[in-house]
């Protein structure tokens, strides 16, 4: 006890003039013992501010820290913030875009961490300190694997910093963490600084909680609903949907509950809507008939986009639908999701970091760690399509969207309205942020993984390597997804025969595709055989750019599927994957994916032309364009680090320069 009084005394109570909650100041003392920390605490409680402290804290110690996101965009606005602060002491590294590598602080995507460490590469391995911010991403079915990997790969004598939204096991996590050679401290908070409210909103264009909600589902017209006299739970309630909806009883609309924000101050407002096209029409609709902004604030909007587009050296013209965006933002409204260009999504954040954003109009992908909290968060709808089935949001995507209501220091409540029909399934879920979902191993063992331990470990060192994984660990624990080390290390020898076939490896000693491979992270094998079987030494900067564009683009619902113009490298491409194909008789490449409809439309901005005319050769959204050229100039670097015939770099260096133009390039700054 006097040992816990002193540790109190000795906290600090205030940080850049914010008074710190007890859970940020236990996390900080322990960051200032130099012990590795994981804070689990609700969306919109503070846990940058640790962060913040740590990083200054480096700083004054003369260290290094790596800074780890899990979007680029997140990465690009953390080093924008740093570098407003720091100045030269801040480096970034993302796919597309290094600048400052052995900076002090340098910020960068969990996966290039992940790639660094594996490789062996020294400005990873020689921090002082690792963050990683939305760490519970190591749930996550596709990417967790990277998270897993990067903290494997950590060397011992470096601590961590994981910052995370509420998560049921993040004991277990630190267990985990313990097992494998570091100590951890766990700061749990599960009080958000500003509380959420849970509202219904129903067609009579009322706000209601959940039991108001039953009720009204009870007394509607539109159902025929039996509760006993009151007697029956939520769980219990029969529901019996009538066939025939009388048109005054439609479901109320997004206007009408916005409206409904208006008249009861709840601006500014975030509203989700889970498809990009609902999105843009919602926000038209809404910009036809209100404005919500002053004669001085629409002269602020105006200001603060001219000096944007001037800073991104970007004119009107360059910005598909400019003119649409620019009148929904002068009448206080935004839309933000992936299909837009960067500039206008980074626009639409500004405005709303100024308060001259009244409403937005937002896919899910705005609530992954983007800082911008507002009073209230409207859901169009309670399910969503996740490429398999139409289901409830789970409690984790509930709270991560939800978790942006109410903004610390100006709201008392966060409030959060969710648009529903009142023939409810009665399964519509109790929103509890303690039941959210625990995580679990996602560890994935790839080709990549394989030959960069096989080149610096020894098999036995690779089996005690995999005995350490989250997902063996788990296992242990009796976790049923989970999979044994047995398992992990089967699948391991299992690729490690496809690649002695393949003639990567002979044993253990890697082969001239076996270091192709090492540093290939997209499509490995596809990728490494091209490469060795000199399929690109003959192509011109532009055909290596639609190339790239083919292997990264993952076609969206609608994409036509064929194109009566391919590439000249189709058949040679189609020779290998038909080759691989009968040499890998038991799927463990799981497919190559190739679209070579994309190449032209890839190499036309290559070429130079225009975005307006690029966009009109495929139903691509601006947006998409930008991630797809982004995403070829990081597999064009990747390569890059394989070649050293001069006349070859000379080539996939002015491919990546031809697509870092315009609306794609990206600046440190």
């Amino acid at each position: 006890m006097a040992a816990q009084k002193r540790r109190q005394n000795i906290l600090p109570y205030k940080y850049r003039g914010l008074v710190l909650d007890e859970f940020q100041r236990e996390a900080i003392w322990y960051l200032d013992k130099r012990i590795s920390t994981l804070v689990s605490a609700a969306t919109g409680t503070g846990k940058t501010l640790i962060a913040d402290f740590l990083v200054e804290k480096t700083l004054e110690a003369d260290q290094r820290l790596i800074y780890t996101a899990p979007i680029k965009a997140l990465v690009n606005q953390k080093y924008r913030e740093f570098h407003r602060r720091y100045g030269g002491n801040i480096g970034i590294v993302t796919g597309d875009i290094s600048y400052q590598q052995a900076a002090p602080i340098v910020v960068m995507t969990t996966e290039i961490l992940r790639n660094m460490l594996i490789r062996g590469d020294s400005r990873a391995a020689d921090a002082h300190w690792v963050v990683f911010d939305e760490i519970h991403y190591l749930n996550h079915p596709e990417r967790g694997t990277v998270w897993e990997e990067a903290i494997l790969f950590i060397p011992k004598e470096t601590m961590i910093l994981g910052l995370s939204a509420t998560i049921p096991n993040a004991k277990q996590l630190a267990q985990w963490m313990e097992s494998i050679g570091r100590d951890v401290a766990v700061v749990e908070h599960g009080e958000r600084a500003v509380p959420l409210k849970h509202m219904y909103f129903t067609r009579h264009s009322q706000a209601v909680e959940r039991e108001e909600l039953l009720q009204a589902v009870a007394e509607s017209p539109s159902i025929d609903a039996d509760t006993k006299g009151g007697t029956l739970g939520w769980q219990e309630l029969p529901i019996t949907p009538r066939y025939q909806r009388r048109s005054s009883e439609a479901a109320a609309t997004h206007l009408d509950l916005i409206h409904y924000a208006s008249k009861n101050h709840l601006f500014p407002c975030l509203y989700f809507v889970f498809s990009r096209e609902g999105c843009e029409e919602k926000a038209k609709e809404l910009a036809g008939s209100r404005d919500y902004l002053s004669p001085k604030e629409k002269e602020a909007v105006r200001v603060n986009i001219r000096r944007k587009l001037q800073r991104a050296e970007l004119t009107p013209q360059d910005i598909p639908k400019y003119d649409t965006w620019y009148n929904q933002w002068l009448r206080g409204i935004g839309v933000h999701h992936a299909g837009l260009l960067p500039v206008v999504r980074e626009i639409t954040e500004q405005l709303l970091e100024r308060r001259l954003l009244k409403v937005i109009y937002a896919t899910e992908t705005f609530a992954v760690g983007v800082n911008m909290p507002v009073r209230t968060v409207c859901f169009d709808t309670l399910v969503k399509y996740d490429g398999e089935e139409v289901r409830y949001l789970t409690q984790h995507e509930y709270f991560q969207m939800a978790g942006r209501a109410g903004r610390r220091g100006w709201d008392k409540l966060g409030t959060v309205i969710s648009r529903v029909h009142e023939t409810l399934p009665t399964s519509l879920p109790v929103w509890d942020e303690a039941s959210v979902e625990p995580i679990r191993s996602r560890l994935n063992i790839s080709f990549n993984m394989v030959v960069n331990l096989l080149a610096r470990f020894r098999p036995q060192e690779i089996e005690e390597f995999l005995s350490k994984t989250l997902s063996s660990f788990q296992h242990q624990q009796g976790v049923v997804e989970a999979r044994s080390a047995a398992e992990l290390m089967d699948d391991f020898q299992s690729k490690w025969a496809l690649l002695q076939e393949l003639e990567y490896l002979d044993g253990t000693h890697l082969l001239a595709k076996g270091e192709i491979c090492r540093n290939i992270y997209v499509q490995e094998i596809l990728v490494t055989e091209l490469i060795a079987a000199g399929v690109i030494q003959d192509f011109e900067p532009v055909e290596l750019a639609g190339l790239a564009g083919a292997l990264v683009y993952s076609p969206k619902a609608g994409d036509p599927d064929f194109t009566l113009d391919p590439p000249r490298w189709t058949p040679m491409v189609d020779l290998i994957c038909d080759r691989l194909d009968k040499i890998d008789n038991q799927h463990l490449i799981g497919g190559f994916k190739v679209y070579p409809v994309i190449s032209p439309v890839i190499a036309g901005w290559a070429q130079g032309s225009d975005l307006q005319d690029v966009l009109k050769k495929h139903p691509l959204d601006p947006g998409d364009l930008v991630a797809v050229c982004r995403q070829s100039i990081d597999l064009l670097r990747q390569i890059l680090t394989t070649v050293t015939q001069t006349s070859l770099r000379e080539k996939v260096i002015e491919a990546i320069n031809r697509l870092d133009r315009g609306v794609v390039r990206v600046t440190a700054e």
